[in-house]
């Protein structure tokens, strides 16, 4: 466990890439709401219903804009403008989504597969500052609206294609959630259930206007009401994501920056130092997105820590990675992290016959680990495992009831354990260097 009185800061973006205005006069006002990142902001002397009017007016339609924006937020003058605790800066958790599958886009979000994630990989890759990278979806609207807010996974087929290429492409699999439009339903409950297992996404909040906020109120959309609101991680019961009960992963409290409602302020800021003054190491998850200026939500936070902080001595804070956090104020029960053994058996022919996945050390995260495969005629498919000799071992047949042999070009295995720990194996039959004789270890 990590120490006992400390307040552990996660500062969740998720990044959906550039997004334009709905109305594009709007376009005019940023010759007036120019940029605020750089200054002095004196927060107790603002107006801070119009200073937020400002901020969320001030979106990011280009790559060029969050480029900009970024190469300030990620500089390391900005990260560490105030070092926490440990004199440390700060950290950031991109959490990327993919848009995939739309007919409709009037607000030119960035469209393909790994179109958003790779510009972040590259960016936490040649930085190297210990950011996370990690996991947001939005679920299909049903006329395949890029700017419309759904919640059914299993009305969007594509998030099992998704997933599948980042696995075969990237050779990555998500380790952390946060849920697309703060909003989570049975089905994407027991989705993240199988294989993702730690969960940022709980928004339970009193700063929830009913009237102002008509289109979200009454549990249509970002309904965490009946969620934990004291800043503590919880398993999440069966039948309902909200409330506490014997399910696999952990779910944080985290909340909105500077937004029109579930806001952090100083109050919540207050209830967490107060958790951790009181021994209970805390998580503190703050959301973001990246067509916004993450600067000024930064120093929005940093203000909250300079307020709160000093009336908590013994409490330490400190900027933190998701996973890290989690295992931190959360602690896995120990055991040897996660090892899987894979096979692909052939048949006589030469073909793929059999995957054969043996657990080596540890254990998987959920019933069983995540299966991709690519075919020959150009498709990405998930398929569920069979259990082997026991509920650590797994197998799939290729047959005319599944994916016929000669169609499986490349296979993914991955899979968690319960501190985050991943076992990753790939392999394309095409990039053998040498001809196998019945079997192929990956």
């Amino acid at each position: 466990m990590g120490d006992c009185r400390t307040v552990y800061l996660v500062h969740c973006i998720d990044t959906e890439g550039p997004l334009s205005e709905r109305d594009p006069s709007v376009r005019d006002l940023k010759t007036r709401f120019q940029s605020l990142s750089g200054q002095d902001l004196d927060f107790p002397a603002l107006d801070m219903q119009e200073f937020i009017k400002r901020h969320r007016e001030g979106l990011l339609g280009s790559w060029g804009e969050i480029s900009k924006m970024l190469s300030l937020a990620t500089s390391s003058v900005q990260r560490r403008k105030m070092p926490d605790s440990y004199d440390r800066g700060w950290i950031f958790n991109w959490f990327c989504m993919d848009h995939v599958g739309y007919v409709d886009n009037p607000r030119h979000r960035a469209m393909g597969i790994h179109q958003i994630f790779d510009y972040y990989q590259d960016m936490v890759k040649a930085q190297g500052v210990g950011d996370g990278l990690h996991w947001h979806f939005h679920p299909m609207s049903t006329y395949r609206e890029a700017h419309r807010n759904a919640t059914s996974y299993i009305n969007s087929p594509l998030l099992w294609e998704i997933i599948g290429r980042r696995i075969l492409d990237r050779n990555w699999f998500p380790r952390a959630n946060r849920a697309g439009f703060h909003t989570e339903r049975a089905d994407s409950h027991w989705f993240l259930e199988q294989w993702i297992p730690f969960d940022l996404s709980n928004a339970s909040s009193l700063d929830l206007d009913p009237v102002v906020n008509k289109d979200i109120s009454d549990g249509r959309l970002l309904d965490w009401r009946w969620a934990p609101d004291d800043w503590r991680t919880y398993h999440p019961s069966h039948d309902c994501y909200q409330l506490e009960g014997n399910c696999r992963r952990k779910i944080s409290r985290c909340l909105m920056v500077l937004n029109r409602c579930l806001n952090i302020n100083e109050t919540e800021m207050q209830k967490a130092f107060q958790r951790a003054n009181s021994g209970k190491p805390t998580l503190v998850g703050i959301a973001s997105h990246d067509w916004r200026d993450l600067s000024v939500e930064m120093d929005y936070i940093q203000f909250l820590i300079s307020r709160v902080a000093p009336r908590f001595p013994d409490v330490k804070f400190k900027y933190s990675e998701a996973v890290e956090a989690f295992n931190l104020v959360h602690p896995p029960i120990a055991e040897d992290a996660l090892v899987l053994n894979c096979r692909l058996i052939l048949n006589s022919s030469g073909l793929p016959w059999r995957v054969i996945v043996k657990t080596k050390r540890g254990s998987v995260f959920g019933p069983q680990p995540f299966l991709a495969v690519r075919t020959r005629s150009r498709r990405v498919i998930h398929d569920n495992f069979n259990y082997g000799k026991s509920l650590q071992d797994f197998s799939y047949t290729f047959d005319e009831n599944s994916i016929l042999p000669d169609d499986v070009k490349a296979i993914g295995v991955a899979a968690n354990d319960d501190a985050g720990n991943q076992s990753i194996h790939t392999v394309d039959l095409d990039e053998l260097t040498e001809t196998p004789e019945n079997e192929v270890c990956f």
